[in-house]
């Protein structure tokens, strides 16, 4: 994110930002800026008395770095680009910006450039104080590739625990499953199509066609505008009965959310089912796959399932105020229009107060779950946020589990381990999946990629239960990628980043990219060979060998780089025709000379004699033979020419 309205402003940096990994990439973006612009960063003396403390101590992790930065700093003070301010007294870089920025937001707009988080937090304080009217302060930090980020206080935003507060009529937490019987109920009669329920009111209610049938139910078209969901009778529980009672004691009416109207009975006036609103789309696991992605809404970009995760988590965050958690998390229970209509549908599988959600799947199973019965606790809000993660992580990696990896264990075991394979700057267990995922992930934004990196890698701060990551801060986070992909920044910086199936990494701004003749994509110059790309080149053409048959293969770097022809015969045979068969002593000369497998091939194909002298003697004789045959031509045709008439 770039400074706005940078000439008006006085731009500070700290010493941990000078000594980010990628400080340098930063400086080669911001400097042409300043230089355009006549301003200077301001390095407090302090900061510079840090690196020369650390350049004395010679710690070998940050050592050579804290010496490049010195030397920049030096070269960029003589260029006006970099300001020292200060004196030998200010020791302590913190205390300066605290010191310098109370007392000077009253007449400047003041930047801060730091990685240290309590320091962010004590600059950004400065804005809230009543006592003085001054100017806003705005703290960033550099993120991965060199670019910007505004600092935002999440301190108080990942925890499970600060989710927004519930509506006052909103169901009990409760802590034990219900005690309740599961047992069937007895129905005299399952209504089918063209029968009459009875809802709560009364009122006589028509079944018409059947539009779905699951495990549970079928679900049936009727005379109103919602359907109804007439339960099978192996499933027709006192459980499921009184829960559905329970939810209709507060209707839920939110767009997309398929709630339970009115419960609904037959002619016996025996429970049978509800009535909920009418549901359309696509299932979302259909769009998992790329083919059906594309063959549904051919139109989509990056903005679009960006825009999907927003409907669905304001949904979610919905249903949480009411403390309904879904458990159940699944792509099966979601249904697609667009990306701004979508209807949610199973709800009465939700979990509500004790009833528990009795039914997952493995990918949507927080790892302190796996390996138990759904039926016999009720999941936690934190267990919630780990399936919310792995939605939104399989939305903007089309249908890709987090957990999935090259020559992993199987998937529960991965998600125990929470062996996450996704890098975070060099942090990588090198095992991301092939295919156009590493693509993918690599043009998502810092932020989102840093917030499911922290979810779901082992040991990392939101990667517990009681820390993952709130339903209502993935909203923060994804409605800001919305605004840079609105606003055409993420495609300023490379156009490949609004795509949903980038074909290269995206770009890094200290690096240059040339376009493969062979694949048509842009690639880092040094993934390139000439004018092709590494991967292109190691692509081969197979055909079998003349002699016996097996594959030869033909690399497009032998066909493009060291330009050699195809060859007609497979390793085995080359060297096979090539070894010898015998030795003999020529006849003529008395050297020893060897005969080949391919040459006696050959002369036994010829129907010839396995030859006695030297290939020399063989040659100075047949030149011997051609001399004699030249000179007796030579005379005939004379004789000829002789006797001819001019």
């Amino acid at each position: 994110m770039p400074i706005k309205n940078i000439k008006n402003k006085k731009i500070f940096i700290d010493t941990c930002s000078l000594l980010h990994d990628d400080f340098k990439l930063f400086w080669n973006s911001i400097s042409p800026v300043l230089k355009n612009n006549n301003i200077e960063i301001i390095v407090p003396y302090g900061v510079v008395s840090e690196l020369e403390k650390i350049i004395k101590t010679k710690k070998q992790k940050i050592f050579h770095q804290a010496i490049k930065i010195y030397k920049l700093l030096s070269l960029n003070q003589e260029k006006g680009l970099i300001r020292i301010q200060g004196n030998e007294n200010e020791q302590f870089a913190d205390n300066v910006f605290l010191s310098v920025f109370t007392k000077f937001r009253v007449d400047f707009e003041l930047v801060l450039i730091t990685q240290d988080n309590k320091l962010s937090r004590d600059i950004l304080n400065l804005n809230k104080s009543q006592s003085v009217n001054g100017k806003d302060i705005d703290v960033f930090r550099i993120t991965e590739g060199g670019t910007l980020r505004l600092y935002n206080d999440k301190s108080k935003k990942y925890s499970s625990k600060h989710q927004n507060k519930t509506y006052p009529d909103a169901f009990r937490l409760m802590k034990q499953v219900t005690t309740m019987e599961d047992e069937k109920l007895s129905i005299s009669y399952l209504p089918q199509e063209g029968d009459y329920v009875t809802g709560s009111d009364g009122h006589k209610i028509k079944l018409l066609e059947k539009v779905a049938e699951g495990g549970e139910g079928i679900i049936y078209r009727t005379d109103t505008r919602h359907v109804a969901k007439i339960y099978k009778p192996e499933n027709n529980t006192l459980r499921k009965k009184e829960k559905i009672l329970l939810m209709l004691q507060k209707p839920i009416i939110h767009d997309g959310i398929c709630y339970p109207i009115t419960a609904l009975k037959n002619s016996s006036n025996e429970f049978v089912g509800y009535l909920m609103p009418y549901a359309s789309g696509i299932i979302l696991q259909k769009i998992f796959i790329k083919k059906n992605l594309q063959k549904y809404f051919p139109n989509w970009k990056k903005r679009d399932t960006v825009e999907l995760c927003i409907t669905i988590l304001e949904k979610i965050s919905y249903l949480h105020k009411y403390n309904i958690i879904l458990g159940d998390i699944n792509p099966n229970n979601i249904l697609i229009k667009s990306s701004k209509e979508v209807y949610f549908v199973d709800v009465d599988s939700y979990q509500i107060e004790d009833f528990p959600c009795p039914v997952g799947t493995i990918n949507f199973t927080a790892p302190e779950i796996q390996r138990k019965h759904f039926s016999n606790f009720l999941r936690s809000i934190g267990n919630e946020n780990f399936a919310v993660a792995t939605l939104l992580f399989m939305i903007m990696l089309p249908g890709k589990p987090p957990y999935s990896q090259q020559g992993g264990n199987d998937q529960i075991t991965n998600i125990i381990n929470m062996d996450f394979s996704y890098p975070l700057g060099k942090e990588s267990n090198k095992k991301t999946p092939d295919g156009p995922w590493k693509f993918i992930w690599s043009h998502l934004t810092y932020a989102l990629k840093q917030e499911f990196y922290q979810n779901f890698k082992k040991g990392e701060k939101n990667s517990t239960e009681q820390t993952r990551t709130s339903v209502d801060r993935w909203l923060s986070l994804f409605k800001e990628y919305l605004s840079l992909l609105d606003d055409g920044k993420l495609e300023q910086q490379d156009s490949m980043s609004i795509e949903l199936f980038p074909t290269r990494h995206k770009k890094h701004p200290g690096l240059t990219y040339s376009t493969c003749k062979l694949c048509r994509v842009e690639k880092q110059d040094n993934l390139m060979i000439k004018e092709y790309c590494k991967s292109c080149l190691s692509l081969k053409e197979e055909y079998p060998c003349d002699q016996c048959g097996d594959t030869i293969y033909y690399s497009n770097h032998h066909k493009y780089i060291t330009k050699k022809n195809k060859y007609s015969l497979c390793n085995n045979c080359y060297n096979n025709n090539n070894a010898t068969h015998s030795t003999r002593t020529c006849n003529s000369c008395g050297t020893t000379f060897t005969i080949t497998n391919a040459e006696k091939q050959f002369f036994e194909n010829k129907g010839f004699d396995l030859p006695k002298r030297c290939k020399n003697c063989r040659g100075s004789n047949n030149q011997t033979n051609k001399s004699n045959n030249s000179s007796l031509t030579s005379n005939f045709f004379g004789n000829i020419f002789k006797n001819w008439p001019f």
